[in-house]
This record gives C-alpha cells, sequence and structure tokens, in this order.
C-alpha cells in the first residue's frame, strides 16, 4: 500500500484520491464534480448513486497514465478538475506544486475507516492531501499455453529464453520498473547506493535488448493476442 515498502511480486503503489483546490478548480462541465481516474476503476452507476444520496452530479473522465493527467493539471495551474485519482509519488508532486488543496478530515468521517497503514504512507503521513482508493500487486503475467516453463523470478523477464525473446514487456514508469530490476538484482526496491544501483542500470540496458516494448497501458492486449507472452503488470 507504500510508495516506498514493497514486496516481491507486490509492487504497485496505492492510487490515491486528491482534492484539487477549489480556488482553481473550473469544472470541465456542467456537473458539480469533474473527477479524472483511470478506466474501469469506478462502478459504472457510482456517480448516478453518489447524486441519488447527495443531490450533487459528476462527471467521471478517463485518463491512461499518470503522466496524462499530470500534464493537463499542471498546464491548468489546476483547473478543471475537482478530484484526481493518481499513484503516490505523483500526488506528492502536485503537493510540492501547490495544486492540491489540504484535505478536510471533519467532512469524510469514513477516513476513521481506514486501515492504520493508509494513514502512514511516506509521502504524506496523516493523509494531508491524499487518501489512498485502491491497492494492488505488480509481478509477472504469462500465457500458461505458451509458455513452458513457469517463471521463478524477475530474472525469467529480464534475462529471458530463446522463446521469449521479443515477447516480454515491462511497466513503463519507473518506479515500479526499476523496483523490478532491483530485486532480480537481490537488492531493497529501496536502494540508494551508487554502486548498487549502477549494476541496476546496467541490467536495465541489457533488459531492454531483449524487451517488446515498455508499456503501462496495453500489454493485456498484447498478451491476448500472442504479440506478447510474458508481461510485468499490476
Amino acid at each position: 500500500m507504500t510508495a516506498t515498502t514493497l514486496r516481491h511480486r507486490s509492487l504497485k503503489a496505492s492510487a490515491i484520491a486528491l482534492g484539487l483546490a477549489l480556488a482553481l478548480s473550473a469544472p470541465a462541465a456542467a456537473a458539480d464534480l469533474v473527477i479524472s481516474n483511470w478506466d474501469g476503476y469506478m462502478a459504472p452507476d457510482a456517480m448516478s448513486a453518489f447524486k441519488a444520496a447527495t443531490g450533487v452530479s459528476g462527471e467521471v473522465v478517463v485518463h491512461a497514465t499518470n503522466e496524462e493527467i499530470m500534464g493537463k493539471l499542471v498546464a491548468s495551474g489546476g483547473k478543471g478538475y475537482d478530484v484526481v485519482f493518481v499513484s503516490s509519488p505523483f500526488a506528492e508532486v502536485l503537493n510540492n506544486l501547490g495544486l492540491i488543496e489540504t484535505i478536510d478530515h471533519a467532512k469524510i468521517p469514513n477516513l476513521a475507516n481506514l486501515y492504520p497503514e493508509a494513514a502512514k504512507l511516506p509521502h504524506d503521513i496523516g493523509n494531508n492531501f491524499s487518501v489512498p482508493y485502491t491497492w494492488g500487486t505488480t509481478g509477472l503475467c504469462y500465457r500458461s499455453d505458451l509458455v513452458k516453463t513457469e517463471p521463478a523470478s524477475w530474472n525469467d523477464l529480464l534475462a529471458p529464453s530463446e522463446a521469449l525473446k521479443g515477447k516480454t514487456t515491462m511497466l513503463a514508469t519507473d518506479r515500479w520498473l526499476l523496483a523490478a530490476l532491483q530485486l532480480a538484482k537481490g537488492y531493497s526496491v529501496n536502494e540508494t547506493d551508487p554502486a548498487k544501483l549502477a549494476e541496476v542500470k546496467d541490467l536495465l540496458i541489457s533488459a531492454k535488448k531483449t524487451l517488446l516494448a515498455y508499456d503501462d497501458t496495453t500489454f493485456y492486449s498484447k498478451l491476448v493476442s500472442g504479440e506478447a507472452l510474458m508481461v510485468q503488470a499490476w
């Protein structure tokens, strides 16, 4: 659930909902709230149920990557959205840029129901400007009907067999990409020693030669079509 404490095959940081500064917000549509989220992360009837319960209407717009919504927010000075969902490292950047407001906990009583760990995220201890919304794992997905040997470690992706060369993908987001490489070397995902990071860099360069692509968004479709046989996925 954290951005810095990650386990083997559990490398995805929590997605978080951020209240944008109301003074900067100018809803892009007639809805009372404009929310940006990844596709499929909210139930189709979530906003209609919310309106029925509160009388407040909402519009959900979709972004494909953290970088996409970050670019829009930076370019607009925070205007156009009321709530956005991004991964924790990006929340920290948005806060440092002054694009999000401090959360009034008195208006969100359900914060009391969060796991205790959720209030101790390194990027925002106490949930001052972000609230964990979901968490998941990052690991290896593969076509068991086409891959003869079950993968046992990250090295099966980073130094693949001949049959897998050109048939693998890794995530394009640096945090999760590098975490897999650090684990493959036997290092902590929080390793900062320059010499060890140089080894990780060399492994990254070597692994690139056998990859089909760095891909955050279409790796599942590549897996289904058979274009890729093993992918780093969340």
